[in-house]
């Protein structure tokens, strides 16, 4: 079989490229594009090794965890371990859901022949096959994940009552299983408000840090809020309320999981 070095790497740049794009909508994060087509093209090197016996140790299982630890790396940089296991875990993942497709289409495309290099198995499929199969794997992904997450959403989304000096805000929110933010001396949890519904004096700053970055968010200790789904009904004072923009037509605050726990 020929192997064409700058197919070769353009095929595996591409579908590297499309396994990080699921990443990060699996772990819902921000993407850089330049850090993308950085560890894309680190993915399309990688795949020239096949070519190089000198360098075979790449193959093995040790060398392809290192050579992805430093995709993921590049994509999405260093915050905290936990955060680069889950990246790299979900990465992972990813992989196995194109292999589960590609080998799919190499079924149903009745593949003629299997090539051995370097101790890795190569199906003998066009690389225009390859391409779409990656690309259909791609979409149907993002298709099961947005049911997934607008389904979960629908149920996730509560009817909010803030009560501040005998006034009374009403609005929806979204219970967001991510959001662990606290309020640190009292440890309350910390419910995030579009700014364009909240009309009362912020008294407190209260840190925070995500994968986007640090930085403070604008809070007040409210008298009491009231959060119904229509089917359970709770009211507590033991609750922050930080102010933010939240972008969603859907609801305009974003409740801390942990208050369900109070």
């Amino acid at each position: 079989m020929i192997i064409y070095v700058d197919v070769l790497f353009v095929i595996n740049f591409f579908i590297t490229y499309l396994l990080l794009l699921l990443t990060c909508l699996i772990t819902k994060q921000s993407k850089k594009q330049i850090r993308l087509l950085f560890a894309s093209a680190l993915g399309g090197l990688y795949s020239l090794v096949i070519l190089a016996d000198s360098l075979s140790f790449l193959i093995t299982a040790v060398g392809k965890l290192i050579v992805s630890i430093f995709i993921v790396l590049i994509a999405f940089g260093f915050v905290r371990i936990s955060l680069f296991i889950k990246n790299t875990v979900i990465f992972y993942f990813s992989n196995l859901i194109f292999l589960g497709v590609i080998t799919a289409v190499c079924y149903i495309s009745d593949v003629r022949g299997i090539t051995v290099n370097n101790s890795t198995v190569y199906f003998d499929i066009s690389a225009s096959t390859l391409l779409l199969s990656a690309g259909a794997a791609y979409i149907l992904s993002v298709i099961i994940i947005k049911l997934h997450n607008r389904t979960l959403g629908k149920a996730e989304i509560y009817s909010l009552t803030i009560f501040k000096n005998e006034q009374q805000i009403h609005m929806f929110a979204f219970l967001d299983s991510g959001n662990k933010l606290k309020e640190p001396f009292s440890d309350y949890p910390v419910v995030i408000v579009d700014e364009s519904k909240i009309t009362f004096e912020t008294e407190r700053m209260i840190p925070y840090n995500t994968v986007a970055g640090e930085g403070v968010l604008r809070a007040f200790k409210p008298d009491k809020i009231i959060i119904s789904n229509g089917k359970k009904s709770l009211e507590t004072d033991r609750v922050y309320v930080a102010v933010s923009s939240v972008d969603d037509k859907n609801f305009s605050a974003i409740l801390n999981s942990e208050i369900l726990n109070i």
